[in-house]
């Protein structure tokens, strides 16, 4: 306690580099984690209402076929909007999907 006094009274900070550090990490990885959920609510915004019911079905876990017998589309149409969701949101699979559905609370079954 003694040694933080000095360091504050001398102009430094009363923190030690290495919390110094753990204290920066945070406050990035909090920005980094506010960015990510703004980024992925435009994402969102650019979807049409098809293609979210697809993501919320997508994120409760359904399959293609589940999904088109769902919604009463062809099995072709549910790729064709699996394709244009992974295209909008700059996901690269089914996984990144399902995960971008539940933190964005679309989910389905």
């Amino acid at each position: 306690m003694l040694e933080a006094i000095r360091r504050v009274a001398a102009g430094d900070s009363a923190f030690s580099p290495a919390v110094l550090r753990r204290l920066v990490q945070a406050a990035v990885t909090a920005r980094e984690a506010s960015e990510q959920q703004s980024e992925e609510a435009i994402e969102l915004r650019l979807l049409t209402d098809r293609e979210r019911d697809v993501l919320a079905l997508i994120g409760g876990g359904l399959s293609n076929a589940q999904i088109a017998y769902r919604l009463h589309i062809g099995l072709t149409t549910v790729k064709t909007h699996v394709a244009s969701l992974m295209a909008k949101t700059g996901t690269s699979n089914r996984v990144r999907l399902a995960v971008l559905a539940l933190r964005s609370g679309l989910t389905g079954s």
